[in-house]
This record gives C-alpha cells, structure tokens and sequence, in this order.
C-alpha cells in the first residue's frame, strides 16, 4: 500500500488530482490509500499523528502555511517522503532546493503529466531495495543505499555516513562509484574523496554542499559543472 498526499487549497484542484490518482494506480495495479488536506497545518497534524506519507503533492502557493514552509517542516524529520510541487516554480527555485523536490507540475495539471511523475516516484521507491555490500573484519555487511548519505574516501579506508550509523571497509572510492553508477539512486563524485547521495542534499552552493546531517563538503573545481547540471536537473524533473 502506498501512502499518497494531496495539499491543496482549492478543493476542485484536490477532486481532480485525487481522481486522476486513483484512475493511474488502477491501470498499474497499485493499491493507494489517498489522503486529502486543504491546509498545510492540517497535514502536518495528520503526519503527528499517523506518520509520514510516501508520495506528497504539495501546492506551493496556499493561504496559512504555503507548500514550502510546510515541506520544510517535513524536512525536519523526514528524509524520505518524495515531494512534489504543484505550481509554477521559477520564483521559488532557491527555496525549493532545501526542501529536496522530486518534481514539480504546473496548474493546469495534465493527467499525462502526473502519470509520467508519479512512475518516476513509483520508481524511485522501488530503488529503495537497491544495497550496497562489502566487508569488514571478516563481517559481511549489506546496507540499503536509499539509507547512506554519503561515502568518503581516507586512506586506504571508505567510510559509509548512513541515516542511522556509520561504517567502514578497505577500498577505493573508485570502485565504489563503479559499482553505484549502474543503481537507480543517484550519487554524485563532488571531489576526489567524496561520492555523496543527491537525495540528500539540502542546500548547495558553488563551491560546496550541505547535506542533511548538517555536513558542508566544499565541491572541487573538477566537479563543479558536474554538479551544476545534476542540480539543475533534479529542479526540472518532471
């Protein structure tokens, strides 16, 4: 069962957005349980109380709390939940990169358009299985790669900066991002010691990043148009 949110309010806009839902979960044989706000206060009380959704349809522009200020408090102890803005975003493109959109559909939302996203985001919670093995002192480890934020290189040693822990094993950075490039989650080389989870990245700059555990890593000249265009990307899914 997937969770889905809608926060909208214009209620016409969440009828029709909710219909389209369940008419592409029912062509694709996906159980959903939609749940319905018209107020980013409301939500975040429901989130309270029964927990986090899976996939959230956010409009930007509401009266109270607005799309942002709401997915920041998400944000704040929520990594996982795949964001996804309703409205034009050009004006917000700064803001928004904090909050980690995964995509954004403008008004008049086109069923086509939400079907394309929402097999995206289908996809990406799919990625979330994908795992990322090695050893250690004679222990096999096995840590799902939607859990790692990022992994650094020191020495002859990588070290794994995960949600919950962190770990280490012999080897080059190299061949870790050999082994990833092949995944669905995408990681990014930002310089030669570091190889970092772009889904959690909450602010970014030219020369260096912040990711969500508070960790600034200054991006290397190399990288930085590499950088650049991945970001950029990311902001333009659709």
């Amino acid at each position: 069962m997937i969770r889905i949110g809608i926060c909208d309010d214009i209620v016409e806009d969440i009828r029709k957005q909710k219909a389209m839902i369940e008419g592409i979960a029912k062509r694709h044989g996906i159980n959903v349980d939609i749940c319905v706000y018209e107020e980013g206060e409301e939500l975040l009380q429901d989130i309270q109380m029964y927990g986090h959704m899976d996939i959230l349809f956010l409009d930007i522009e509401m009266e109270g709390k607005n799309g942002i200020e709401t997915a920041r408090i998400i944000r704040e102890t929520d990594y996982q939940t795949i964001l996804i803005f309703i409205s034009a975003y050009d004006k917000y493109c700064k803001k928004l990169i904090e909050v980690q959109p995964f995509a954004f559909l403008d008004k008049p939302v086109s069923e086509s358009d939400l079907e394309d996203v929402f097999e995206k985001a289908l996809r990406i919670r799919s990625a979330e299985n994908e795992r990322f093995l090695f050893s250690f002192n004679k222990h096999r480890y096995s840590i799902s790669l939607h859990k790692i934020l990022y992994f650094e290189s020191i020495g002859r040693k990588i070290l794994i900066h995960g949600l919950e822990e962190d770990y280490e094993f012999y080897g080059k950075l190299n061949e870790v991002e050999k082994r990833i490039c092949i995944c669905k989650i995408i990681f990014a080389r930002v310089q030669i010691s570091y190889y970092v989870n772009l889904n959690y990245i909450k602010g970014w700059d030219y020369d260096r990043i912040i990711m969500d555990n508070g960790t600034e890593i200054p991006v290397s000249k190399r990288y930085r148009k590499t950088m650049s265009q991945y970001y950029m990307e990311m902001l333009k899914r659709d």
